[in-house]
């Protein structure tokens, strides 16, 4: 059976803003609303059709995206329920990715909170029709005027009510439309209806000269007219609606039901303001929003199901999806038929035949997908890179752990469940350093590591130990030095003997190792010399003076002595090794660390305490600058070291309202104090002494 809707008729909606603002209640209420659901599904019982993980069911709060749908007066509203803490942010930033339209949830007794803002200006950078919902109306200490006077701050005068409400906290009784009716003023109102509709009038006729005129010359503009014009304005992110909800009392649901449909844009809106393709290597071309061309489609979540094995989320750009389309991955080249189409309803998956530019659906068992991923019908030529769409910008996990199985043979098992995990989350990642031999993940904060941890713990039966992981020091020299070693052991039989004299001396930073072989007369034979360059390269990688990799540093071999029959390849080996360890600690030698850049988020009175933490942490600011919403960004450099659990304590020193980001800068050298510490603790590591 075809689908009974056009591209024009769909509604895309994201429902995001900062954790505990009433975001999943106000989907679970909006799906009772419209006839979706047959019950009306709470977070706090555990009965939500969208809070679907155990471990959100637990916790009580939403950790991935969920999917609904429903419809509204003949319009086909998708929804994307998102994570709103900021430390699963990345899913949040994948449902964006997916919609032309964003509510924003303010709760009414908190106000705008961190995570408020991030996504505010994330679905503006994206071109999103943005509305924001004041939630829980009905709750104590709600301030109506307040928190409209805090959304216009922060977000800017474009931010207008669409509806006033009747009485607020406990004697919240409803909403009403400004729009279509504003003459009554309940004394209930906090703010006038009469003040409101002003408000929305002149900022939707600034943007349209003839209804200006119109306005200025006292002519009552039509509720329809309005309407259209409000739809164009939020299209142009000139004119953000703001209303008022309570889901438990179900009021201001319909209100917001009967706005985005008449004013929220679809797909066909959008094309013209940014959804657009190409990658680095080839021109852009615009993906037009057409039910009958090219199939495009992005996937924008992957999840790994227990039982229909992988979900592919795909949000279909253009074209139309039916099951015995053969479907391209564009970036491996990969094909599958489509098989079965999905969409959901939380974790009921019902299946439809056929869908088209604008749908939100899932797939499954195309194990090739990855989030960011573009899938098409056609592939291969010069086509394809052009219809490739940009990947998904997610922050970069800044959260380190190593990870230590609790039973030994579990390692390799932890690895594949957590690569598991990692591809269901792009901000989970895992590696394995190659220089402290550590098994390492990394997230957004510590409730996002154990998350991952338990979730690893029921899918897949594993538990794992974590630590925060050693720093990558690098070793190097400062100064020339010259040394020699003589290995000769004799143990009955063939003995073994190599004498090497070799010089070391520093090079510039990131030029790496030079070996010189200037041995003169055959002092060392010819066939050894590759042997002594592998003595000192093996020394270099396990460190000399704190177990770290050796670099930027030049060995000159000049001199040494061979036995006729007692020399070996392993012999000058290990006189290599020793004699660069003695001429290493000669030469000055010095630790370098990972010095790192921060860019950290924070209300401006905080400034002076944030500030003052970081020049503990041996920090130096670089820059500030002051954003909206009374918050000051602080940019500086510290070393990695001290910062590896930063994430936590800027939580604590700011209640959670600062958030940071970290970059790789360089690596430079250690403070001699610092250094003498770092060694001295190898030293007893070496020696076996435990530190007190």
């Amino acid at each position: 059976m075809p689908t009974t809707y056009h591209l024009t008729d769909i509604r895309n909606l994201a429902l995001a803003g900062h954790g505990a603002s009433g975001k999943t209640s106000l989907a679970d209420a909006l799906l009772f609303a419209a006839g979706a659901t047959s019950r009306k599904g709470s977070v706090d019982d555990g009965t939500s059709t969208l809070d679907v993980d155990e471990e959100e069911k637990r916790r009580h709060f939403t950790i991935d995206c969920h999917l609904g749908h429903l419809a509204w007066d003949g319009k086909q509203i998708h929804l994307i329920d998102t994570p709103g803490y900021p430390d699963f942010i990345g899913n949040a930033l994948s449902a964006l990715a997916a919609v032309e339209n964003v509510v924003v949830a303010v709760s009414g007794p908190s106000g705008i909170e961190v995570n408020t803002r991030r996504i505010f200006h994330e679905a503006r950078k994206l071109g999103l029709g943005r509305f924001v919902v004041i939630t829980k109306m009905d709750a104590e200490n709600v301030d109506y005027r307040s928190d409209l006077a805090a959304i216009r701050e922060s977000f800017g005068v474009e931010c207008v009510p669409f509806n006033v409400p009747i009485g607020q906290g406990p004697s919240f009784s409803g909403v009403i439309d400004v729009i279509k009716s504003h003459d009554d003023e309940p004394p209930a109102c906090p703010l006038s209806p009469r003040e409101a509709y002003r408000m929305v009038v002149e900022q939707i006729v600034e943007l349209d000269e003839d209804l200006m005129t119109r306005y200025l010359e006292g002519e009552t503009i039509d509720p329809e007219e309005l309407k259209r014009a409000a739809h164009t304005a939020i299209a142009q992110g000139n004119l953000v609606p703001v209303l008022c909800v309570c889901t438990r009392k179900d009021l201001g649901l319909r209100e917001l039901l009967d706005l985005v449909a008449a004013c929220g844009l679809s797909p066909d809106d959008v094309h013209r303001y940014g959804r657009r393709g190409g990658d680095d290597e080839a021109p852009e071309e615009e993906i037009l929003p057409v039910e009958n061309g090219t199939l495009v489609a992005q996937v924008f979540k992957t999840v790994n199901d227990q039982f229909m094995g992988k979900l592919s989320y795909l949000r279909i750009l253009s074209g139309r999806l039916a099951s015995d389309t053969t479907l391209v991955n564009l970036r491996s080249g990969k094909t599958t038929k489509a098989g079965h189409i999905y969409i959901l309803q939380g974790k009921q998956q019902e299946e439809v035949p056929e869908a088209i530019a604008g749908d939100i659906v899932a797939i499954a068992k195309f194990d090739d997908l990855h989030v960011s991923d573009t899938v098409s019908n056609v592939g291969g030529g010069t086509t394809a890179p052009q219809l490739r769409v940009r990947p998904i910008k997610f922050p970069i996990p800044m959260v380190p752990r190593a990870v230590e199985p609790k039973a030994r043979d579990d390692e390799a098992k932890i690895s594949a469940g957590l690569a598991r995990i990692a591809d269901e989350d792009p901000t989970f990642s895992i590696r394995r350093d190659a220089q402290t031999h550590e098994l390492v993940i990394s997230g957004m904060s510590d409730l996002h590591l154990d998350v991952i941890q338990q979730r690893l713990k029921h899918r897949h039966k594993l538990e794992m130990n974590t630590h925060v992981p050693q720093v990558p020091y690098l070793e190097t020299i400062t100064g020339e030095a010259e040394a020699s070693h003589r290995h000769k052991k004799q143990t009955g039989g063939r003995g073994q003997f190599g004498e090497v004299h070799l010089r070391v001396r520093p090079r510039a930073r990131g030029a790496g190792f030079n070996f010189v072989d200037a041995v003169k007369g055959g002092t060392i034979p010819n066939q050894f010399i590759p042997a002594v360059e592998k003595g000192v390269r093996e020394q270099m990688e396990r460190g000399v003076i704190s177990g770290n990799h050796v670099v930027d540093a030049e060995v000159e071999v000049f001199f040494g002595k061979d036995h006729p029959v007692d020399s070996s390849e392993q012999a000058f080996k290990t006189a290599a090794a020793t004699a660069f360890r003695k001429a290493f600690e000669q030469a000055r030698p010095a630790l370098l660390e990972p010095m790192v850049t921060l860019e950290v988020s924070v209300p401006a009175e905080k400034f002076g305490d944030i500030t003052a933490d970081l020049s503990t942490r041996r920090g130096h600011i670089i820059g500030m600058d002051s954003i909206p919403g009374g918050l000051q960004i602080i940019r500086a450099e510290a070393p990695l070291a001290e910062v590896l659990t930063y994430a936590s304590q800027l939580k604590s020193m700011t209640g959670g309202q600062g958030s940071f980001t970290m970059d790789f800068k360089s690596y430079d050298p250690v403070p001699p104090g610092v250094q003498a510490q770092i060694v001295d603790r190898y030293k007893k590591s070496r020696a076996g002494i435990e530190e007190e």
